[in-house]
């Protein structure tokens, strides 16, 4: 956004240190220059206009500049007697560093020139034709020896604010001029509009069958479009707009001065006598400004003319009701809409526009208004508009605002800084809140109906810091009672990231914000926590999983042909007053690239398990795997719970086809356990001395179910003879000829051993005894012999 010196006087005094102030207490500042370098340029009056004596196009002009009467030759055919123009005298310094002196011309004495656009630096496409070929000069009697620059719109200093998504008061010179009024301690003067209409009433409507449509406000006006004015022209150049001709001009002038986007339709294109504000249909089609056909959907707000469509409502205008040179009668709208709908319109057509800007950011009501009347003021001074009778209004209620409690003690404490109640009430109140007392240390506070990014009591801090000022808090230097040191967590958290990285895996850090669809399909936290104005959809939430983020990582490098992928990701997931630790796995293609050692190893779900023994090892964790399908991101058979003492810690398993398709990758395994339910105070490990009596290794062969869980068969096994198992290995899996339809043959080794004396062969058939019955009864287990 542009700030121009000379438009932002009309409501303020601009004081001289206005850079210092804006880049410390408003907004960083990218750029500050003056808006002309040309120097001792000034008016002046040709009061005597010759032919040169030794020159068939070339002038003898004397001009009255104010302090003197300067002779000057000039060329230009347009140049007559009592024009007032504009003098480089002698000394001056033009574009492209074109000094003015002294000279001879053919004999005749020259002190000066006489200026055209073109020499002062104007864009030849921008010049008005009757000034194209010739010198610049006013159309009426002005001030000789005056600054000709403040008339042309060119005088001053610009400012290029770098722009941020919660200050969008600051999209106007007077939104800017509030927020500067109120560091300078000052009054914003806002000039009252004075027109009335001269035309019987235009017999138009306006209806509003959207609630993303809060206000519509209609004038109807005869004009005539031509060009604008040089003063005009050169506020919309300086503030990168292309101008068009007077009626859009005044538009565009509107939106940047008042911070009101406004739209002005050819009245005699519109095909009937209503406007209507209506939610598109689906696949309705409207031509834009820009002649790009746009389909548009439900969620698109349509301005119509009660059947067509003549304008895509906040963001830009219809094609086919357009301002044109033979546009006679215009009507003009100023509107309101709902910034989030303007917001999800522009972004999904891929449609921006100055007005669409200023409406995603919030556009107060007040301004609706204030940016018509002013335009209306404007079309009868620039456009000889003629004023029908009747704005027509139509308007929606407001959600009321809600006040912000705000303790003196806590705003302190955050700021650093010592203020008293009456310090931050004064400071308030210049910046336009609305301020109750409840007690010493509490007010309730309303911010100002410009302000739509200010919502909890940090926003209203943060505001009192800047009108105080950032300068004048003091540095306070940090002390430690003792040396720093690593905790146990931090130091187990390094411990399993070189673990990770020495099974082959490469550390990855992902963004925060994912998009609220990618939320769905994971086991959630707690509430979703979503930015109130996201830079886009696809980072609008804050993750409660960091599966998402290694799938887009892992869609990234496949699309640059690398394969056999292994990361990982250690962060922070969140909910409403929720932050936990996770850890992230994903796995794809090999896990071992063959080699003339060996053959390849691809990853599938006892690789990832595999993975996760070791990180259980390194924990002093103990995890149960138990087969669910309730994940809906991955394959329903091919997934599981992890349990940490009968609590869910985590989950394992291939992505669902449907997310590998969606994501575009394929043959990819996941992980994610809750660090945070982990307790790191003391090392697990516990030292197990090696038996001195000698173990007995039984193998039993049975089949069972394919329905049950192998893990509870093998925990059965344990719990049976726990006092004499020290070992359950799973070491074959059959299907096919001679095992029955659904079930599965397996194969398990037992291994027992007793610390405190030597094993019988009763103790151990015993066992094994119990064993079979247990499968048999709790598995239905046929055993083989």
């Amino acid at each position: 956004m542009y700030i121009l010196e000379n438009i932002l006087k009309k409501f303020i005094d601009v004081p001289n240190n206005l850079f210092e102030i804006t880049n410390q207490n408003m907004i960083e500042v990218d750029e500050y220059s003056l808006l002309n370098t040309s120097s001792n340029l000034v008016i002046g009056k040709v009061i005597s206009c010759l032919d040169h004596p030794n020159s068939d196009h070339l002038h003898v002009t004397k001009v009255d500049v104010g302090t003197e009467i300067l002779d000057i030759v000039c060329g230009a055919s347009n140049v007559a007697l009592n024009q007032y123009v504009i003098v480089a005298k002698v000394g001056a310094i033009l574009p492209g560093d074109f000094q003015i002196k002294a000279a001879k011309v053919r004999g005749e004495s020259s002190n000066g020139m006489i200026c055209s656009l073109k020499e002062l630096g104007m864009d030849e496409k921008y010049i008005p034709k009757a000034f194209s070929d010739g010198i610049f000069f006013f159309d009426k009697e002005m001030p000789l020896g005056d600054n000709p620059f403040k008339y042309l719109g060119l005088d001053g200093k610009k400012l290029l604010l770098g722009m941020t998504p919660n200050r969008g008061d600051l999209l106007s010179h007077l939104g800017f001029a509030y927020d500067l009024a109120s560091i300078t301690n000052q009054k914003v003067n806002i000039p009252k509009s004075s027109f009335k209409p001269v035309k019987p009433h235009h017999g138009m409507k306006v209806s509003i069958q959207s609630t993303n449509c809060l206000e519509y406000r209609l004038a109807v006006l005869d004009v005539e479009v031509k060009e604008s004015p040089l003063w005009l022209k050169n506020a919309l150049i300086e503030s990168d707009i292309r101008p068009i001709n007077n009626v859009v001009d005044i538009t565009n002038y509107v939106l940047i001065t008042y911070g009101t986007p406004l739209h002005a339709f050819d009245f005699n294109k519109v095909q009937s006598k209503e406007v209507l504000v209506r939610q598109a249909k689906p696949k309705e089609e409207i031509q834009t400004l820009d002649e790009v056909k746009r389909v548009l959907s439900e969620e698109d707000i349509l301005i119509t003319d009660g059947k067509n469509g003549i304008a895509l409502g906040g963001v830009m205008g219809g094609h086919l009701s357009s301002i044109d040179d033979h546009t006679q009668k215009i009507i003009l709208e100023a509107a309101l809409f709902d910034s989030k709908t303007i917001e999800k319109t522009s972004r999904r057509l891929g449609l921006k526009s100055d007005s669409s800007l200023r409406y995603e950011r919030g556009v107060e009501r007040s301004r609706v208004a204030l940016g018509m009347d002013k335009a209306i003021e404007l079309l009868i001074e620039l456009a000889d508009a003629r004023l029908y009778e009747g704005i027509e209004v139509a308007s929606l209620e407001e959600k009321q605002p809600t006040w912000i409690e705000l303790s003196i003690e806590k705003n302190n404490s955050l700021l650093g800084i010592d203020l008293t109640l009456k310090d931050i009430v004064d400071i308030l109140k210049r910046l336009n809140y609305e301020v109750e007392t409840i007690d010493s240390d509490k007010l309730n506070v309303l911010p100002p109906s410009y302000r739509k990014d200010i919502l909890i009591p940090a926003d209203v801090s943060e505001e009192i810091l800047r009108i105080y000022g950032y300068q004048q808090v003091k540095l306070v230097n940090l002390s430690l009672s003792q040396m720093g040191g690593l905790s146990p967590k931090q130091k187990k958290m390094r411990s399993l990231k070189k673990e990770l990285v020495g099974l082959g895996f490469n550390e990855v850090i992902n963004y925060s914000l994912i998009s609220p669809e990618d939320v769905l399909d994971y086991p959630i936290v707690g509430e979703t926590v979503s930015l109130l104005m996201p830079m886009s959809e696809d980072r609008k939430v804050l993750r409660q999983s960091l599966i998402p983020g290694l799938i887009d990582h892992l869609n990234y490098t496949l699309k640059r042909q690398m394969e056999n992928i292994t990361t990982f990701e250690i962060g922070h997931v969140f909910a409403k007053d929720v932050e936990k630790n996770h850890l992230g796995i994903l796995m794809q293609g090999n896990y071992i690239d063959k080699n003339y050692l060996q053959h390849h190893l691809p990853v599938d779900f006892y690789v990832l398990k595999g993975v996760l023994n070791k990180i259980e090892t390194l924990l002093g964790v103990s995890l149960k795997y138990v087969k669910t399908s309730d994940i809906n991101a991955l394959h329903p058979g091919i997934q599981a719970k992890l349990l940490l003492k009968d609590q869910v810690i985590g989950y394992m398993g291939k992505l669902h086809p449907n997310i590998e398709k969606a994501h575009d990758v394929y043959d990819a395994f996941v992980a994610e356990i809750d660090l945070s339910m982990i307790s790191y105070e003391k090392d697990t490990l516990v030292f197990d001395s090696i038996s001195k009596y000698p173990s007995i290794t039984r193998d039993l062969s049975f089949v069972i179910s394919k329905s049950h869980a192998m893990q509870d068969v093998l925990d059965l096994i344990y719990q049976t003879a726990r006092k004499l198992i020290t070992d359950v290995t799973l070491f074959d899996v059959y299907e096919g000829p001679n095992v029955e339809a659904g079930k599965v043959s397996v194969a398990v080794s037992i291994t027992f051993n007793n610390k405190e004396k030597t094993l019988e062969k009763t103790d151990v058939e015993k066992a094994l005894k119990s064993i079979r019955n247990r499968l048999e009864f709790t598995f239905k287990a046929f055993f083989r012999e």
